[in-house]
């Protein structure tokens, strides 16, 4: 193996380190990324172990002690690697305190992304386990600091898809209700609307994709589909034996609107549950600013229109929502316009 230097000085942007509970989750005889040790001697990092090398037992022990003795580190540039296999044991984020606040949202969005569409491919107990698994996760990394939910909200998708509609619809959801209890937050309440907001399409898997695809009339029968969508989305989670009122009131009431033209029910005002208001408001602003067949509509003009329908988005809801977005671009243009600062030591 050859041994190259690297300049001591890039130390703290370019690596770092690889905790112990992070290597238990890697398979034992190949690892997925290279490693480098830290030789004390020559205060330098050096090439210890390349990818895909197969490991055996004496090399797995030798590599597990380098890493509780915390000499063991990966490049930044191999981050993506390390943050999907990561997301697969995604409770670690809450363990490994070296990752940056970037690669903890990177590491949340491509693991509930992965779960969500992992269930809706196939909406068995399984799936669902695993998906509610990880949103406890994200409920519990916000518990622990409820003003986290602003960094998730600047790394939502761009790109239409079923899935992606619900990832951003669960962040942007949770970041309304976290706004709504102004530090009294219920944790249990989050839990269940963290699972509702992130399957609240279910329902629109089950539709055949020549009709989501139709561009002439639908028949009777395919709109009769199209808008029970919400009601079969519930009952295939009451099959699943999830009962909780605000999980199922984010499928059933996403479709409602307050003057009582939406579906499936034709609720209205105050018939339409809270989960069922917050859901249909950032639905419908995901569905908006998405990028399908090459448009999509401006965070500002989606608000923009959001706020002149207050006869069918709650205006309490659409408020916080122009409140969170609003204070999220001005964010993103003060970053945009400020130099990009150093790791600091000891930090990644």
């Amino acid at each position: 193996m050859t041994q190259k230097s690297i300049d001591p000085e890039n130390l703290n942007e370019e690596f770092y380190q690889v905790s112990s509970e992070i290597l238990a989750s890697f398979p034992k005889f190949r690892l997925p990324l290279n490693l480098y040790q830290f030789k004390e001697d020559i205060a330098q990092l050096i090439p210890y172990y390349f990818a895909d090398t197969r490991l055996n037992q004496d090399m797995q022990k030798e590599i597990a002690r380098l890493s509780r003795e915390g000499q063991l580190f990966v490049a930044r540039s191999d981050h993506k690697i390390y943050a999907k296999h990561i997301s697969k044991q995604l409770d670690l984020v809450l363990v490994d305190k070296k990752l940056t606040t970037g690669e903890i949202v990177y590491i949340f969005r491509h693991a509930l992304t992965e779960r969500i569409k992992e269930f809706y491919e196939q909406p068995v107990k399984p799936a669902l386990e695993k998906l509610n698994s990880d949103i406890l996760v994200l409920t519990e990394y916000l518990w622990q600091d409820n003003h986290r939910i602003n960094s998730l909200l600047g790394l939502l998708h761009e790109e239409y898809s079923m899935v992606n509609l619900s990832y951003n619809s669960g962040i942007l959801g949770l970041a309304i209700f976290i706004d709504a209890q102004s530090g009294g937050l219920k944790r249990k309440t989050l839990d269940q609307l963290g699972l509702g907001l992130f399957t609240h399409v279910l329902g629109l898997t089950r539709v055949p994709a020549f009709i989501l695809e139709k561009k002439t009339n639908l028949s009777r029968d395919e709109q009769s589909k199209l808008t029970n969508y919400p009601m079969a989305g519930a009952g295939i989670m009451r099959k699943l034996d999830v009962l909780e009122e605000t999980v199922l009131n984010c499928h059933l009431d996403h479709k409602e609107l307050m003057n009582g033209s939406g579906i499936p029910r034709g609720l209205k005002g105050t018939e339409i549950s809270l989960a069922g208001k917050i859901t249909s408001t950032v639905h419908a602003y995901s569905e908006l600013t998405l990028l399908r067949n090459s448009q999509a509509i401006p965070g500002e003009k989606a608000l923009e229109y959001l706020i002149q329908s207050s006869t069918k988005y709650d205006p309490k809801m659409t408020r916080r929502l122009n409140k969170i977005i609003l204070n999220l671009l001005v964010k993103q243009k003060m970053k945009k316009s400020t130099p990009q600062a150093n790791h600091a030591p000891g930090t990644a």
